[in-house]
């Protein structure tokens, strides 16, 4: 090798980190494919990482650590042979880098000063999720290259012209596995960060790097103390000949505007985003990126104060940035430091359009709200489970004039996997919200039913808002175009929902009493069976609420009309359906009598009430001698009301013996009730045990206070105050008439006073 030339010196410092085999490894692109040479550092490897690390390095330098990472990177520096020199850490490694490796091959390398290629830095240990930055990590060496900088080391000079690559290194040195390792991690940063402050005044690259630390730490406070001193500092030296990179400047303001937004203290954000356009550096042509980040903050910081137009104005200026400077890798490295080299990343993207889109859509900008809403992947699955978003969307959405755009953006939402199922939530939330805004909740209403209307999806929510929307929508010509419309959507959402149809709202079937649409023809085409079914499923898994909505909705029904407007379902003409129908609600009360908080009275009311419907629902189907002398043969919900009759008469005769062997025969009756005739019985036996025991202790009171009186009574016959002690024997005979002691005593008294 040393006869050859060598194109590229490749040094990294080693620590015996956990990835850096995988480092070393990833190497074998260069070295493989045209003249290299692999420099390594030690820091502080163990025997064992030092053995591994010898079968890779073309040489190993020991270094004794001093906290410089500067001092650490010349001294591979210092022993580098080739054209060119870049430099890792042993955390990162290459994946297939052939852009890099075309470039020595190719003999492109001459045409250049200086190249990066891009650090992709996850932010959690499976890879899902993370940012790209574009390090400074290679350079056509000169006899002036020079690391500088205890921390966040630097090469100087950095000369252009600039190759810009797109092959990347993986980089898992941000994800931490506690948040204490994050924390003693940011610590280890800022003390150097903090000399190299002292040793270099006025500079704001120190600065920046510092804000970024405590940024990390969410120490805002710090953040924006650190940020201010670092703009004053710089400002009262920069006449100095301070070094300074415009783009530090523009990041000590990105950090102030980002923290303030964090403490909410909106009011010195905006002072400050004023500050931050008004700068100087910022007509800089390489500055546009701090210009699209402060057009970022502006949005997010207007939308929070509920002021849509400017968040409307900024959110399109940053829009407008993003479509035009996305790709511009030059423009970035140039212009943007830390924070600000994100955002045109999906983080700070999709960050800003989830929380200012309303702006745009408040604002009636359809262009803009489409514009941004598809700048996102809308099959990312981050963007799943955005409830907050998706429920301020559709609130702009309602709160403004419907347009194509609102139902386009609405589709693509609930088109993503289980989008239907979070929008539905979104849509129930607003509709309770609604309901208590008078006129405006009102108006908010129609506009969701309509949006929701315009979906291409079946689902049960989204055909009763067209059903709803149907009714009132205006461009449905004649009254029998409507009722005709109605009726198909009716027709549709009873044939895909037979076995939901009562989990439908009573606004829906308010519609069909206001249209006067006869639905008895429509549910009878439901086959009984799965007519049985879908009342058996309901009566278990319906809300107390619900069960109470119908069982009052019955009442109506069972006269001939829905909530008597106009007649609707004539039951009489279906009375097996009827009949059924009002067991099962019966039925789904019951069960939820502990939830409705019912005591014993209440529910052996209900029971009985529920035995005179099961009764009226067999009887017409069964010979009456079957209930008198074969009632096995019944259904077990007929057994069971038969015994609940037997129960009524005994409650009503006051027989506690033949009431607690009638409730005992219910016992077994019927499985599917078995958890309410359970709990009756009980309640039944608490009451009469309760009962006894009243009794029992109010006759031991009674015979206490009686041997006190007689006592009372004795005491005054023993004084001779006989009329005293009659009066006290009269009210003990009132008590215990059959007291043969007190009749004596009375006899006594007598014929004292005589």
């Amino acid at each position: 090798m040393k006869d050859t030339p060598i194109l590229l010196s490749i040094s990294m410092l080693i620590s015996g980190r956990e990835e850096m085999k995988k480092s070393l490894d990833s190497l074998h692109y260069f070295t493989e494919a045209f003249p290299c040479e692999i420099i390594l550092v030690d820091t502080g490897c163990s025997p064992e990482q030092r053995a591994l690390a010898e079968q890779y390095a073309d040489k190993i330098i020991d270094f004794e650590w001093c906290n410089d990472f500067a001092a650490a990177r010349n001294v591979g520096l210092k022993e580098a042979r080739g054209e060119w020199f870049m430099y890792l850490d042993d955390d990162e490694w290459f994946d297939n880098p052939q852009q890099i490796v075309n470039f020595f091959v190719s003999g492109e390398y001459k045409d250049y000063k200086c190249a990066s290629y891009a650090q992709r830095n996850y932010m959690d240990f499976r890879g899902a999720q993370y940012e790209d930055a574009y390090p400074s990590r290679m350079i056509k060496l000169s006899p002036k290259t020079r690391f500088f900088g205890k921390i966040h080391e630097f090469l100087d000079p950095y000369e252009l012209p600039k190759k810009v690559f797109s092959d990347f290194v993986h980089h898992y040195g941000y994800v931490f596995e506690t948040e204490e390792d994050r924390r003693k991690h940011a610590y280890r940063n800022i003390e150097p960060l903090l000399e190299l402050r002292r040793e270099h005044p006025g500079e704001p690259r120190w600065m920046c790097q510092l804000a970024q630390e405590y940024f990390m730490l969410s120490d805002y406070e710090e953040v924006v103390r650190v940020s201010m001193e670092g703009l004053a500092e710089w400002d009262s030296m920069k006449e100095q000949n301070i070094i300074y990179a415009p783009s530090h400047i523009g990041g000590l303001y990105a950090y102030i505007l980002v923290s303030l937004e964090s403490m909410q203290r909106y009011e010195e954000e905006k002072e400050w985003l004023e500050k931050a356009f008004a700068d100087p550096n910022m007509k800089l042509d390489f500055m546009e990126s701090n210009l699209a980040f402060y057009c970022m903050a502006g949005a997010k910081l207007y939308n929070y104060l509920k002021d849509y137009a400017r968040s409307r104005d900024y959110l399109r200026r940053y829009i407008d940035y993003v479509k035009r400077l996305r790709g511009d890798r030059e423009l970035l490295e140039a212009g943007a430091a830390l924070i600000v080299a994100g955002i045109f990343q999906e983080q700070l993207l999709y960050g800003t359009v989830l929380l200012c889109l309303d702006s745009a859509i408040r604002m009636e900008d359809h262009k803009l709200a489409e514009e941004a809403f598809y700048m996102m992947d809308w099959q990312d699955w981050r963007l799943l489970q955005q409830y907050e978003f998706e429920k301020k969307a559709v609130d702009a959405f309602c709160s403004v004039p419907w347009h194509p755009v609102w139902v386009k953006i609405l589709q693509t939402l609930v088109s993503r996997p289980e989008g239907i199922k979070e929008m539905l939530v979104v849509f129930l939330g607003d509709e309770i919200e609604y309901a208590g805004q008078g006129d405006i909740g009102r108006e908010k209403l129609s506009r969701l039913h309509r949006l929701v209307a315009g979906l291409d999806c079946e689902q049960r929510y989204v055909l009763c808002s067209k059903i709803l929307w149907t009714e009132q929508d205006p461009e449905i010509g004649s009254e029998e175009e409507r009722r005709q419309a109605l009726e198909a959507r009716f027709s549709e959402l009873i044939q895909k929902y037979r076995d939901e149809i009562l989990e439908v709202k009573g606004d829906i079937w308010r519609v069909a009493a206001r249209s006067g649409l006869s639905l008895e023809a429509l549910l009878s085409q439901i086959e009984y069976r799965s007519w049985k079914q879908m009342l058996e499923k309901w009566c278990y898994t319906a809300e107390l609420w619900e069960v109470r909505q119908w069982d009052g909705v019955l009442a109506e029904w069972k006269q001939g009309s829905v909530y008597c407007e106009n007649e609707v379902m004539k039951w009489e003409e279906h009375p097996l359906r009827c009949d059924l129908f009002n067991v099962k609600c019966q039925e789904g009360l019951l069960h939820r009598h502990k939830e409705a908080g019912w005591n014993l009275a209440q529910l052996e009311q209900a029971l009985w009430k529920y035995a005179d419907n099961v009764l009226a629902l067999y009887q017409p189907y069964f010979k009456e001698f079957v209930f008198e002398q074969a009632p096995e043969a019944l259904p077990d919900e007929a057994q069971l009301a038969l015994g609940l009759k037997e129960e009524q008469r005994c409650r009503e005769e006051g027989n506690d013996l033949k009431l607690l062997e009638s409730v005992r025969k219910c016992v077994g009756a019927c499985l599917a009730m078995e958890d309410v005739v359970d709990a009756f019985a009980k309640m039944v036996r608490d009451e009469i045990q309760n009962r006894d025991r009243e009794a029992s202790e109010a006759k031991t009171e009674l015979r206490r206070v009686v041997a006190t009186l007689k006592k009372a009574a004795r005491m005054q016959m023993a004084g001779g105050e006989y009329k005293a002690a009659r009066e006290i024997l009269l009210q003990i005979q009132q008590c215990v008439p059959e007291d043969e002691e007190v009749q004596k005593m009375l006899q006594e008294t007598e014929e004292a006073l005589k």
